[in-house]
């Protein structure tokens, strides 16, 4: 592929307006479309969610905020602290993932029945 001439460029830069505006024209086309075709529009869940899935994002999420808020208000906080409280809260969301996963097996019904 060559590089292009000054004259090539300048005559590109001088049909920029043409062709953005034939762009946003193609956009709104296409935003017209998608809003006559309610089979393509998105709701909101009708179904509530699950309150394991909020506990553990209280257990998760208000301790890391706290954690982070104290950091960063003590002065007298070491360098590596902040990198120490993380690498704590990652380790807590495997803990509670495994103990949520071994909750949800529990759960299940026993195949003993079925051969």
């Amino acid at each position: 592929m060559k590089p292009r001439t000054i004259e090539e460029w300048v005559t590109y830069f001088q049909t920029a307006p043409r062709r953005l505006r034939n762009a946003s024209a193609r956009f709104k086309a296409g935003e017209q479309e998608i809003d006559t075709n309610p089979a393509q529009t998105t709701h909101a869940s009708d179904v509530p969610a699950n309150p394991i899935f909020v506990l553990g994002a209280i257990t998760l999420g208000l301790p890391a905020l706290v954690l982070i808020l104290i950091v960063g208000a003590n002065s007298g906080v070491r360098e590596g602290s902040l990198m120490t409280i993380l690498t704590f809260l990652v380790i807590s969301a495997f803990v509670v993932a495994a103990i949520f996963e071994i909750k949800r097996l529990a759960d299940q019904p026993s195949d003993i029945e079925h051969h």
